[in-house]
């Protein structure tokens, strides 16, 4: 009779070399993840970003349909919304139809550490006022011209961050309607 061997089959891995590889794969990551991490200064950047060109976005509106446009802020509960003054009557109650008349941005909600504050920043240069929406009533609106109305209003909204509150930026507008972006340094001053 022939006699039958039987080897040991070699594959697999054990459990030392599966829990090797599992702590080397973990120390990676954690020197890789903190990289790709947004700062503070960033975050608010990005914000502060979008609503300039949401800003930019509702005076072109109105400019192209010739019809008054309104940005109003809730600093409550932290966000903005866009309205067109779709039936042509000089009026814009902040309806839903006004705002998907708009076809620009809608209502936004600001990112979940950013809020309508001045952190630690000064007002930037030639604002007067105190708060961190800076426009009568907490809105703006173009006119069919694109040029704030009434008349000459003007106004800021400052943002920052609820982790640093040297990371805040600034968005302008003057009374032609042009919107200017500011970022706080934290060495003192806006640029």
């Amino acid at each position: 009779m022939a006699r039958t061997t039987f080897t040991r089959d070699q594959r697999g891995f054990t459990i030392i070399e599966l829990l090797s590889v599992v702590a080397i794969v973990g120390i990676m990551m954690a020197m890789i993840l903190p990289k790709f991490r947004i700062s503070e200064k960033t975050e608010v950047q990005l914000a502060g970003i979008q609503l300039a060109q949401d800003m930019d976005v509702a005076r072109t509106r109105s400019l192209s349909t010739r019809e008054m446009v309104r940005v109003a802020f809730n600093t409550s509960a932290r966000t903005y919304g866009g309205y067109l003054d779709d039936n042509g009557d000089g009026m814009i109650a902040e309806s839903a139809v006004e705002w998907q008349a708009l076809r620009g941005f809608g209502i936004r909600e600001l990112p979940p550490r950013v809020q309508y504050s001045r952190g630690a920043a000064e007002a930037i240069p030639g604002d007067l006022s105190s708060g961190s929406v800076t426009f009568p009533d907490g809105r703006i609106e173009f006119d069919s011209r694109g040029l704030t109305t009434p008349m000459g209003a003007r106004g800021v909204v400052y943002l920052a961050n609820d982790n640093d509150p040297y990371a805040v930026v600034a968005i302008q507008v003057t009374p032609s309607g042009n919107v200017r972006f500011w970022t706080y340094k934290q060495s003192g001053g806006w640029q």
